[in-house]
């Protein structure tokens, strides 16, 4: 496995330049930023005392001996921890495809350590999915009635082939919505299967759905372990 992570971090659009800075601070020149919006349900907005306003999603590959000193950043110096502020996750890495892959991904950084988390001992897990455009209430009311908080939509485009797309039925070089969930490891599994039953190939949303380990996550109280705090 790299000895880097992703670290995936979802906060409000007026923060972007600060947060930019920050990350430059600590030698993360190469961000990549897209923007999106949110999904929280009016409960979920009234609980965090967030609006549903327009967000920014920072992604970028960070060493593995920095990303403590990051996240604990972003609590401390940043506020990440704030109601309404965002939240940041951080994904293990297997691997990078070639040494100038590697240095332009992480331009600046050093990793030292060897140590990496097992992916079973891993708390949370991120959930991915791919639906046609418009259906994102289709996916979002699924994975809520099966545990799931909110969720971040970023707007893509399909580049399916035709056999793809007659197949699956899905549409080809259409605009498409990745709606990004973060939850607990234990829920996972139920959060999936409720939007591949009710969001998936079979209804109007033609979701596609797949997750990723998550190793730390910040941001969002209602997601962590009393004693993780």
């Amino acid at each position: 496995m790299s000895k880097y992570s992703l670290l995936v971090n979802i906060l409000r659009s007026d923060l972007e330049k600060q947060y930019m800075d920050y990350y430059k601070k600590n030698g993360v020149t190469t961000v990549f930023t897209s923007f999106c919006k949110g999904t929280a349900s009016k409960s979920m907005i009234d609980y965090l005392g967030i609006e549903e306003n327009e967000k920014v999603m920072f992604q970028m590959l960070v060493a593995r001996d920095n990303v403590q000193k990051i996240m604990n950043g972003l609590l401390t110096k940043m506020g990440i921890g704030l109601p309404g502020t965002g939240i940041a996750i951080t994904v293990p890495l297997g691997s990078i495809a070639g040494n100038a892959g590697l240095k332009y991904l992480t331009e600046g950084q050093q990793n030292k350590t060897d140590e990496v988390k097992k992916m079973n001992e891993m708390s949370y897990a991120l959930i991915i999915a791919i639906a046609e455009k418009g259906c994102t209430d289709l996916v979002m009311d699924a994975a809520r009635g099966a545990g799931a908080g909110g969720g971040t939509v970023v707007h893509g485009k399909g580049t399916a082939n035709e056999f793809t797309a007659k197949f699956f039925g899905v549409s080809i070089a259409t605009e498409k919505e990745m709606i990004y969930i973060v939850s607990r490891k234990a829920d996972k599994d139920k959060i999936m299967q409720a939007i591949v039953e009710k969001a998936g190939p079979a209804t109007d949303a033609k979701a596609a759905v797949f997750s990723l380990p998550v190793d730390s996550v910040i941001g969002l109280a209602n997601l962590t372990d009393p004693e993780e705090n």
